[in-house]
């Protein structure tokens, strides 16, 4: 592996655009077909990240765990990066919980809490134990243009570490050609954007406060939302003493609960919150909209999105980076047995992933607005409508089974 080579003129099978999770997860699988990658990403975190107060942390389902497993991913996460659960609860306020086991199932665990970073992290740890030298990687860098040809794509990139003063500077500039272009570069992706490709969605009238606390009480193994009428309250186990609080509230709201001390935010966590197992701080906090994105394309001739470049879902039940890396899945397997420069079979293969994968996606949209207009409101026909499906669950173990296993990514 090669980093910040002499780029200008070079052609690679696979352009990479994000080399954070799903991006890196995805430059894993193609290195493991022995396709030419190169990973354009602004920085790389080195360790030391991983040592740092926990503040991003993803939602691992059975199914993702599987997967990145098979890749040689998993394996590199350390311990203290990631907490496993195997309980789930939800409720409604003042109601009976609706609890479930990975015993329903017949499983050890529910999944895992991870820190971002180290699902990075992991994946470029991989390819430096393949031993690989046909991934490079390429940092500090800007996109300025976009072109495609029946042959190639190309991106026109400039390196902005030699003038920070100015951002349209086009000097050091590298050609860079390739027979596929894979944005995995985020919600406001530049890839999209060059690519001409349009999206369709709302931002939600709440927004998100991620607390990070420092816990006096023993890791907890159970994640667990209590539905409030201003809106849900959640709890993510994490290992080495820390835990996060996800706040959901109206925009305004949680702009002010953001602006106060740590503190002060434990005096309304203690106010708003259900009661935790014991002491805590808070001693970190983040704050952001609650959006729903689709592209309207997830293929563009040579260009193809995977992750929050292609969509981006309601985070109420974690399952955002999961459908990347379903994405992520999905491409890999069908581009297995492709020769790159064989324009008809990449086509074939790109046609397939979009069909799939959008499909999946606008199904798991929906269920995810459905989930929220359902539990983030206090209307009483809403109410009660949301009442009697958690007392249902609870009755019928068939049923609750079902959610489970589509929680898990079964």
């Amino acid at each position: 592996m090669t980093k910040d080579s002499d780029l200008k003129q070079q052609f690679y099978d696979v352009v990479i655009v994000g080399g954070g999770m799903v991006g890196a997860a995805q430059a894993v699988a193609l290195v493991k077909q022995q396709k030419r990658v190169l990973v354009i990403e602004k920085t790389i975190p080195d360790a030391s990240v991983l040592q740092q107060t926990p503040l991003r942390v993803s939602a691992i389902n059975l199914a993702s765990e599987k997967y990145l497993s098979a890749l040689g991913i998993w394996p590199h996460i350390n311990q203290s990066s990631k907490c496993m659960f195997n309980q789930l609860a939800t409720w409604e306020q003042r109601h009976k919980p609706l609890v479930f086991s990975a015993e329903d199932i017949g499983t050890e665990h529910l999944g895992h809490l991870v820190k971002n970073e180290a699902l990075q992290l992991a994946a470029f740890d991989e390819i430096n134990a393949l031993g690989q030298n046909n991934l490079e990687i390429m940092t500090g860098c800007k996109i300025n243009k976009i072109e495609q040809t029946n042959e190639q794509a190309t991106l026109f990139v400039s390196d902005m570490r030699n003038d920070k003063t100015n951002t349209n500077s086009n000097t050091n500039s590298n050609t860079i050609n390739c027979s596929l272009l894979i944005g995995a570069d985020g919600a406001f992706s530049q890839v999209r954007s060059l690519s001409d490709i349009g999206t369709t969605g709302w931002d939600y009238q709440q927004h998100c406060l991620s607390l990070t606390i420092k816990t006096e009480f023993p890791t907890q193994h159970i994640t667990w939302q209590e539905f409030q009428p201003s809106g849900p309250k959640a709890f993510l186990p994490l290992e080495d003493g820390y835990s996060v609080l996800i706040w959901y509230d109206q925009a305004s709201q949680v702009k002010e609960l953001s602006e106060l001390s740590n503190e002060q935010l434990k005096a309304q966590v203690l106010k708003r919150f259900p009661a935790l197992v014991g002491e805590f701080d808070v001693v970190a906090k983040a704050a952001f909209p609650l959006t729903r994105r689709q592209a309207n394309q997830y293929v563009k001739g040579r260009v193809v999105l995977v992750g929050d470049s292609a969509h981006t879902i309601n985070p109420l039940a974690g399952q955002g980076v999961n459908i990347g890396y379903k994405d992520v899945e999905e491409l890999s397997k069908l581009l297995a047995e492709v020769d790159m420069s064989e324009r008809a079979a990449l086509f074939q293969a790109l046609s397939k992933y979009e069909k799939t994968r959008k499909r999946e996606s606008l199904i798991m949209s929906a269920a995810m607005d459905s989930f929220y207009s359902l539990f983030s409101n206090n209307k009483t026909a809403m109410k009660l409508v949301r009442t009697g499906l958690l007392n249902l669950a609870n009755k019928f173990e068939w049923a609750k089974k079902q959610v489970l296993k589509k929680a898990v990514g079964y």
